[in-house]
């Protein structure tokens, strides 16, 4: 009788549990990055990533809500929440195995940026070694740098956002920058810095450029599903399209 009960028992636990799961509000998380997702004036999500993803949610009809977070726990959440979606991660070879990918947002560039009064004279990456390069800490840039050689004892310079990332440039504290090229100028504009006394040092021909929804791999798969369905069907319909044109970034 016993054995029986639990037979009977153990299906419903584990069906409760999973609807629990399917029952969260899926939450779309990113940092702070205009274009691609801000706090605006209003003190409203805002940006053409958070503009897609209001789309993805009236387009599967799942409940969810944008949350602009500080990078380092927006990266917490993405590792340890089964009903958290990143905006855009950057999609590399050793993400591949840890992250369910759901659709690419958009695309990136990437490039050493330094003063135009510096003149460096750089072909490859390996010279840059001579310099002091500052990038976000926690970006797949960081990891781009400690696997070509660059280490904090010596070169690198690791910083939390891209406001200190432009004032270590621009108060010469630091030589070049690695950046996504795409967000220098609304960047620039918002700390009041001039973008004519950059200049573009190398451009990093070998760095991943596709930014996709993420999110790890406890997010249960029929969600996953209904999400990069919609992203398919939004690009089919073009409205996905109207938003990248409207907010200037390449896809």
């Amino acid at each position: 009788m016993k054995y029986h009960f639990f037979n009977i028992l153990l299906p419903l636990v584990m069906l409760i549990s999973s609807a629990s799961v399917h029952a969260q509000m899926i939450r779309f998380i990113a940092e702070d990055l205009p274009p691609y997702h801000f706090i605006n004036d209003a003190g409203k999500p805002d940006g053409g990533l958070v503009e897609i993803a209001k789309a993805l949610q009236a387009q599967s009809g799942l409940k969810a809500k944008i949350e602009i977070l500080p990078m380092a726990r927006a990266h917490h959440e993405l590792q340890t929440k089964n009903n958290v979606v990143m905006l855009a991660w950057l999609k590399t070879p050793s993400r591949e195995r840890g992250y369910k990918f759901l659709g690419s947002m958009c695309q990136i560039s990437a490039s050493l940026i330094g003063l135009k009064e510096n003149e460096l004279n750089l072909t490859d990456l390996n010279q840059a070694k001579q310099y002091r390069i500052s990038t976000i800490r926690g970006y797949y840039s960081e990891e781009y740098l400690r696997q070509a050689g660059f280490s904090e004892d010596h070169d690198l310079v690791l910083v939390s956002h891209y406001t200190s990332l432009w004032q270590l440039l621009y108060k010469g504290r630091t030589d070049l920058i690695l950046t996504n090229t795409q967000t220098i100028q609304r960047e620039l504009d918002k700390l009041g810095l001039d973008p004519d006394m950059l200049e573009y040092k190398l451009t990093l021909k070998d760095f991943p450029s596709q930014l996709h929804l993420a999110a790890n791999q406890s997010f249960p798969d029929d969600i996953a599903g209904k999400i990069s369905t919609a992203l398919e069907q939004l690009k089919s319909s073009g409205q996905y399209q109207k938003i990248i044109q409207k907010w200037r970034m390449p896809n």
